[in-house]
């Protein structure tokens, strides 16, 4: 994983510290986490791709976290996106970008989707086959959560006399490193925890 910290301390944005923004790198993902004013110039600044983000996690509703990104999914729609985002933060967000952008006629040309958080324990929010994202309650004045990002191991390792052993076609290789079990030669279904070790 790779770290970007865009701006933090401030609360008013200031010339040298802008207010809270991170770029977080964790395998194939890049998010933004939190999105106070001006992140958009500093992801212009340090070089990111704004068509690579998916994910933006909102850690609550003050505004030195927020209110960039009105602003930045309107930027996104002027470069014609049509990938999904999505926006994972704390209940109301919806409602608070959403008027901003129809009061604007700003409405996005891409899906847009939010995932509003409430819950006071740790659950699970984003999870694919590389990659995982969980709240962490925060204790703050308003409903805040920090959010754990863990990547999985990636993918399985063949053992290569296991599959020379039970004849399985190079075909189903690809679906072995995935975790899943295959049929041998003779039609008998092999398991995978034969056939591959664990992700390292």
């Amino acid at each position: 994983m790779r770290l970007q910290i865009l701006g933090c301390y401030a609360a008013t944005p200031r010339f040298l510290s802008p207010p809270s923004g991170q770029v977080l790198e964790a395998g194939k993902h890049l998010v933004l986490i939190d999105c106070g004013e001006g992140t958009q110039m500093q992801l212009r600044r340090f070089k990111v791709r704004f068509s690579r983000i998916q994910h933006i996690f909102i850690s609550h509703l003050h505004g030195d976290h927020f209110f960039g990104l009105p602003g930045l999914i309107a930027t996104f729609r002027l470069l014609g996106r049509e990938k999904p985002l999505h926006i994972y933060g704390p209940s109301g967000i919806k409602e608070a970008i959403t008027l901003l952008l129809k009061i604007g006629d700003s409405w996005t040309d891409f899906p847009l989707h939010f995932h509003e958080l409430s819950s006071s324990e740790s659950e699970l929010i984003l999870e694919d086959t590389t990659f995982s994202v969980r709240t962490l309650p925060l204790d703050h004045r308003i409903y805040t959560n920090g959010f754990l990002f863990t990547l999985s191991g990636g993918e399985r390792r063949l053992i290569p006399e296991a599959v020379e052993k039970y004849g399985i076609d190079k075909a189903y290789y690809r679906r072995i490193k995935q975790g899943e079990d295959v049929y041998d030669s003779n039609g008998a279904l092999i398991s995978n925890a034969l056939l591959a070790d664990p992700p390292r």
